[in-house]
């Protein structure tokens, strides 16, 4: 009885072992098993580069939210360069860029004149700032650092109206300029969706230096309406949402 007993002992202990053997070697071969370890820690893979688009014009779009504009968001695009120190703990350096160029023009003909008017906007901003991150688990990680930005507005109207009837042209032009920096901090939690994909937003709060311009030209004589320099505190809400791919 005993020798059975023992028998059927070894056969379990045998069977057990060859088992774990078994798991120990589909976990191996196993091509989602990268992926899965991914899910629970994003830092298993350490990618070089990330390229980030600025998505929430697109996601309001496509809920039918068509006011939704870009123009004040602090990038709209942004590369981003991985460090790793001993601990494999990932810190980037960022930079970033957004802006946007619109000219327009029409013509209006009447009996005794027309008049001719041309509009021209031009918009830009550059980021460039420290990023550091802290894996949170299960896709989830959180990052803060600091930026610098840049930011440069200009915007020009012009209208020309031609009296036929006295022989005299007169022409109006409006230009608006705007110029400055800014120096803050920022914050953020992201996601991994996939070992090479995440989404993330994140929130700022910035100190500005503001320097706006406007002048008015009529016939060549112009005029100063304004000209000032603003100092303020920006805060920004998580009110945008990136789409991030590494390599």
């Amino acid at each position: 009885m005993k020798k059975k007993l023992s028998g059927l002992t070894m056969m379990v202990l045998c069977t057990l072992a060859g088992l774990k053997a078994q798991d120990s070697a589909m976990a191996v071969t196993d091509p989602l098993a990268e992926s899965k370890q991914d899910v629970v820690g994003y830092s298993a893979y350490k990618p070089k580069w990330e390229v980030t688009s600025n998505v929430t014009l697109a996601l309001s779009r496509f809920t039918g939210n068509v006011s939704r504009n870009l123009n004040d968001d602090p990038y709209l695009l942004m590369v981003r360069r991985f460090d790793y120190n001993e601990k494999g703990n990932q810190s980037t350096w960022r930079m970033g860029v957004n802006g946007f160029r619109r000219k327009s023009e029409d013509m209006n003909g009447g009996f005794s004149g027309s008049v001719f008017r041309k509009s021209e906007e031009n918009w830009a901003s550059l980021v460039v700032g420290r990023e550091w991150r802290r894996d949170l688990g299960y896709g989830f990680y959180t990052s803060w650092g600091l930026d610098t930005r840049g930011l440069w507005r200009n915007s020009i109207s012009s209208t020309v109206q031609f009296d036929g009837s006295i022989g005299v042209m007169t022409e109006i032009v409006t230009e608006a300029n705007e110029y400055g920096g800014s120096l803050g901090c920022f914050g953020g939690i992201g996601l991994k969706l996939h070992q090479r994909i995440a989404l993330y937003t994140e929130s700022i709060v910035y100190g500005q230096v503001l320097n706006t311009e406007r002048l008015f030209t009529v016939n060549g004589a112009q005029t100063t309406l304004e000209a000032k320099q603003t100092i303020s505190v920006v805060p920004m809400v998580p009110i945008a949402l990136f789409l991030t791919v590494q390599f």
